[in-house]
C-alpha cells in the first residue's frame, strides 16, 4: 500500500467541497468514513496523499482500510474521476507533484443482481451449506452512502410521477429515521434540525418549492406523522440502509449498467451504444435504436485487445478494442480516448475476474499489479481456509503440499496452508 512514513504521509482530512483541493496533493474522496467524527447526515470524508507515485490499486487499498472494507470485497471497488465519466484501471499511476490538484472518487463499480432482498445472491462455497452473503456490513454501509449520495445528488434518473415522489418521501422518511437512531437523538430533536427536503434528489426539491405554501405544509405533516409512526418500530440503522436499498432499487427499474459510446474501426462518428452489466453482460445497439442486441456473457469471453487505430489521419489517441467469444465471434469497436478505452476494458476484465476466474487478466494495460504479483509468487488472493483445504484436497496432492494465499481479513499479511496428513485429511 502507499507508504505512510512521515517522508509521505498519509493525511485524513474532511471537506464539503471536492473541488476545494490544494496544489501538491491528490485526494481520494470517500463516501462512508467510519471513523471520523460526522454532525452532517452523511458518512463522507477523505485521504490525502502528498508527493510520489501511486497506482490506482494501492490507493484503493488505502481506502478500504480506512473504511474496513475486507480484502474479500476489496475487488468490487474502483476509482472514478471527480465527474464521473471515466474509471482508472488498477495499474494506472498518479504523480504526485507540487503541481497536482487531483481528485478521485473511491466507488463500488461491480454490481450484480439480487444483492439483497428476498432472492438473495451469494458467495461461492465449496459446499452449499456455507454460501455467505455477497456483501458484509462494512461494504453495505459504503453501498448505501454511495447510492445514497447518487440518489440526492442527481446521479440517478429519477422519473417525477406521482408513484415515485411517494416513493421519494418514504425513502426520506427512513433517511431520517436512519440518522436519528445513528445519532442516538430523540426523534423531536431531529425533526428540528433536519429538514426532511434535505433527504430528497434535487430536482424533487425543486418541484417541492414551486407548490403553494397548503401543499408543502400537508407534505411536511405527511412525513412528520409517517415518521412518528416508524420510529415505533425497534429497527437498528443496518435494517434501515438495506430497506433504503431495496426501495431505491424497486424505484430504478433497470438494473445497474454503465454505457459507451463507440463507433465501428471504419466509421467517422460513433455509431454503437455499448452496455455492460453484472446481470446481462455485455451488449450493443446503433445510436438511433433502442434495442439493444446481446453479445455476450462474460464467461463466453476468450481474448480482449487493445490496439491503437492505424487509419491515416485519426488522431493517435484512438484506439480499437476486440473482444473475442468462445465461437470465434469478434466485437470490434473504437473509442475516441485511451482513457475511454481503458473504462471500458478495466470494466469487462474486473467482471470476469469477479464471475469467473479470480487469478486472470485478458491484457496488462489493465492487469492488476497485485494480481501480477501473485501469479510470479504462486500465491493465491485473499481466499478462507476451508477453501483453501477443498483446493489442495481437490488436485489430489499429497502430504506436504501448500498453498500460500493472501489473508482474507488482512490487506497486509499472506497466510499457508498445509497438508499434513492425507489419509485423515489434517491440515
Amino acid at each position: 500500500m502507499p507508504p505512510t512514513s512521515d517522508d509521505c504521509p498519509l493525511i485524513s482530512n474532511r471537506s464539503n467541497s471536492l473541488s476545494s483541493t490544494g496544489s501538491g496533493v491528490l485526494r481520494v474522496h470517500l463516501y462512508h468514513h467510519p471513523n471520523s467524527f460526522q454532525s452532517s447526515p452523511d458518512s463522507a470524508g477523505s485521504l490525502t496523499f502528498i508527493y510520489g507515485d501511486y497506482t490506482a490499486e494501492q490507493l484503493c487499498v488505502a481506502a478500504a482500510q480506512a473504511c474496513g472494507i475486507l480484502p474479500v470485497c476489496h475487488p468490487l471497488f474502483s476509482l472514478a474521476t471527480e465527474d464521473l465519466s471515466c474509471w482508472y484501471p488498477p495499474n494506472h499511476v498518479f504523480h504526485v507533484d507540487e503541481s497536482c490538484r487531483t481528485v478521485v472518487i473511491y466507488r463500488i463499480r461491480f454490481f450484480f443482481p439480487n444483492w439483497f432482498g428476498p432472492r438473495k445472491s451469494y458467495r461461492f462455497g465449496p459446499a452449499n451449506n456455507q454460501e455467505k452473503p455477497v456483501l458484509d456490513y462494512p461494504t453495505l454501509d459504503y453501498l448505501f452512502a454511495q447510492t445514497r449520495s447518487d440518489f440526492l445528488n442527481g446521479q440517478m434518473d429519477v422519473p417525477l410521477t406521482l408513484e415515485s415522489q411517494e416513493t421519494c418521501l418514504g425513502l426520506a422518511v427512513l433517511d431520517m429515521l436512519r440518522i436519528s437512531k445513528e445519532r442516538k437523538q430523540d426523534l423531536e430533536k431531529t425533526l428540528r434540525t433536519i429538514s426532511y427536503k434535505s433527504c430528497l434528489p434535487e430536482k424533487l426539491r425543486s418541484q417541492l418549492q414551486t407548490q403553494n405554501f397548503v401543499t408543502r405544509k400537508r407534505i411536511r405533516h405527511h412525513v412528520e406523522r409517517s415518521l412518528r409512526m416508524m420510529s415505533i418500530l425497534q429497527t437498528e440503522g443496518r435494517s434501515l440502509k438495506l430497506k433504503y436499498l431495496m426501495e431505491l432499487e424497486s424505484l430504478r427499474g433497470a438494473p445497474k449498467q454503465e454505457t459507451f459510446l463507440a463507433r465501428a474501426p471504419a466509421a467517422t462518428e460513433a455509431t454503437w451504444v455499448i452496455r455492460v452489466s453484472g446481470e446481462t453482460g455485455i451488449s450493443s445497439s446503433h445510436s438511433e435504436d433502442k434495442t439493444c442486441q446481446p453479445f455476450c456473457d462474460f464467461p463466453e469471453i476468450t481474448d480482449i485487445s487493445i490496439k491503437q487505430a492505424s487509419r491515416e489521419g485519426l488522431p493517435a489517441e484512438n484506439r480499437v478494442v476486440s473482444i473475442t467469444k468462445t465461437d470465434s465471434r469478434v466485437l470490434e469497436m473504437e473509442f475516441l480516448t485511451l482513457q475511454e478505452a481503458l473504462t471500458f476494458v478495466s470494466l469487462v476484465d474486473g467482471y470476469y475476474r469477479l464471475t469467473v476466474d479470480t487469478q486472470h487478466y485478458f491484457c496488462k494495460e489493465v492487469a492488476p499489479p497485485q494480481l501480477l504479483e501473485n501469479l510470479e509468487n504462486r500465491c493465491h488472493g485473499p481466499i478462507m481456509s476451508e477453501f483453501a483445504v477443498n483446493k489442495l484436497k481437490t488436485m489430489g496432492h499429497g502430504a506436504g503440499s501448500y498453498l500460500l494465499r493472501q489473508n482474507p481479513e488482512d490487506f497486509d499479511s499472506y497466510l499457508l496452508t498445509i497438508c499434513i496428513e492425507v489419509m485423515g485429511w489434517a491440515w
